[in-house]
């Protein structure tokens, strides 16, 4: 049980974060042009490393497309709330930042972790 909630608990409580990012009614901060879409990317490159993470310390099968959908899937279902939010907009670019963002972490994680973290399997076997 321990082993999975310090799996899995990073992209949850991640998620978290990112939800009450997008609740916030005003976040009071203003990005140059296309500066924002940067700002999603990072975001949501935090989510797709604590996958990744996820993945790796509770040895689940789960395939990587999978997680890759559920991150950006959130990233998507997160952006769409935003439609409820009072001074918040809809932006599919930033969907498509947030889902970018997913791919990248989870490819920096599977790149550069040391294969011990990874609980001994070969990268050809993380897949």
């Amino acid at each position: 049980m321990i082993e999975r909630v310090v799996g899995w608990g990073p992209a949850a409580l991640w998620a978290a974060v990112l939800f009450l990012l997008s609740a916030w009614d005003s976040p009071g901060v203003v990005f140059d042009s296309g500066m924002d879409k940067v700002a999603h990317g990072a975001a949501y490159l935090v989510l797709g490393l604590s996958l990744a993470w996820g993945r790796a310390r509770t040895g689940s099968g789960l395939p990587v497309v999978l997680l890759i959908l559920i991150g950006a899937g959130y990233g998507g279902l997160v952006e769409w709330y935003q439609a409820l939010v009072p001074s918040r907009t809809v932006e599919w670019l930033d969907g498509v930042a947030n889902a970018l963002g997913v791919v990248v972490g989870y490819g920096l994680f599977t790149r550069f972790v040391p294969y011990p973290l990874m609980n001994g399997r070969a990268p050809d076997e993380r897949t």
